[in-house]
């Protein structure tokens, strides 16, 4: 009688173990519902929600970046909190195109409320080399005598409702500010219009693109009509930005999975820049908490299959996916939830809690909008580049 009575407690205690082990597996997962605060979650050490896949999550990599000369220099830090990043950098490049020295100049300050991003817009890794269509850039790339100035709130709150970056005329309207003082302007001044006499009618016109222009080309998805180096940057009237992903801050290899011999830091790719709304922006690969991996961030915007369709009222008739496959325009892109690891802004919260947007090898390239309230610094007169009379 003792020893069933003995048994029956054993047995309960197991049960009861159980029960506790499964409840901690059924917490939130990393793409968790983006209108929740991901402030409320944020940890700058080992990850507070259950974990039962079997594999540790390593140490959120907080080592700080080096300051002074950055040249070439991939960078290391994920803290979330852009006043992690103030100090003075600089770089020596060169143009590969002019073969020009070029200095970079970036400083990071920071208030209790917001950092201040000061940069003359010069990258800290060689421009100009290997572009998209073997042709130099319209213009030569100069650093902006009158540097940029970008204000980045440091405690960013997330919201329900994404707020997109649209094109205002004679603005300069960007999509973060990075980490080597260069603008991402993920917006494409680029379109079709029958009117163009490039192999895919393709080209820039105020009259044929404007503000309002049915096909936008994407600059990344139209590498033989844009003229694009190897980080996806090009100078327009002087000023280098760029349009896409690249290796410039951060490491990427082939591959969905970074293997060890490639690794920066075993618990993602680095913060490489912030948005309008104070979020950072990453590299591409986060700590995978189901397999245990690095694995490259995959977009959650899908292509239409079916034919285009002309606009109501359009002049012209929109170019067929047989002369024109999906994928090149930004009219062919739709977001489709939980298609990919991000949401509609490219961004997801990680296994440490701290929300972000991410590089990604596929469209939209980085944070085409953004979930907090983006700071009106990030839309500029076109008049706050100046190259110094480099391309008169």
């Amino acid at each position: 009688m003792k020893l069933a009575r003995s048994c029956f407690i054993v047995l309960s205690l197991f049960l009861i173990f159980m029960l506790i082990t499964l409840s901690g597996c059924g917490g939130q997962s990393s793409e968790a519902d983006p209108t929740i605060d991901s402030n409320l979650e944020q940890d700058t050490g080992q990850t507070t929600d259950g974990n039962c896949s079997g594999f540790e999550t390593p140490d959120n990599e907080l080592t700080p970046n080096p300051q002074g000369d950055i040249s070439y220099l991939n960078l290391r830090n994920r803290d979330p909190d852009c006043a992690a990043y103030v100090g003075s950098y600089h770089a020596t490049v060169l143009d590969q195109q002019q073969g020009n020295i070029l200095d970079s100049a970036l400083t990071v300050t920071a208030t209790d409320d917001v950092c201040i991003f000061t940069s003359n817009n010069i990258p800290n890794h060689d421009v100009g080399a290997n572009t998209t269509t073997g042709g130099d850039f319209a213009s030569q790339v100069a650093a902006n005598v009158l540097d940029y100035v970008f204000s980045v709130p440091r405690y960013p709150i997330k919201t329900g409702q994404a707020t997109y970056v649209e094109r205002v005329a004679g603005q300069l309207t960007l999509n973060g500010i990075m980490l080597n003082g260069v603008d991402l302007d993920m917006d494409s001044a680029f379109c079709y219009h029958p009117d163009f006499t490039s192999d895919n009618q393709i080209g820039l016109g105020r009259d044929q693109c404007g503000l309002f222009a049915d096909w936008y080309a994407i600059p990344a998805a139209n590498p033989g009509d844009v003229v694009l180096d190897e980080f996806t940057g090009h100078a327009f009237d002087g000023r280098y930005h760029y349009h896409g992903d690249n290796h410039g801050l951060s490491e990427v290899a082939q591959g969905d999975i970074l293997q060890a011999a490639n690794l920066t830091s075993e618990s993602g790719s680095p913060v490489i820049g912030f948005a309008p709304d104070g979020f950072p922006i990453y590299g591409h690969y986060f700590f995978d908490k189901n397999s245990g991996e690095l694995r490259k961030a995959k977009s959650s915007w899908r292509t239409y299959n079916d034919e285009r369709e002309t606009a109501a009222g359009a002049t012209f008739t929109a170019p067929s996916i047989i002369s024109h496959p999906r994928g090149m325009f930004v009219e062919d892109w739709y977001f489709e939830q939980g298609s990919g690891d991000l949401d509609e802004c490219n961004g997801m919260t990680d296994a440490y809690g701290n929300y972000g947007y991410y590089y990604t090898e596929d469209y939209p390239y980085g944070p085409l909008c953004s979930f907090g309230v983006p700071d009106p610094s990030f839309i500029k007169p076109s008049s706050d580049y100046d190259d110094g009379g480099v391309n008169n």
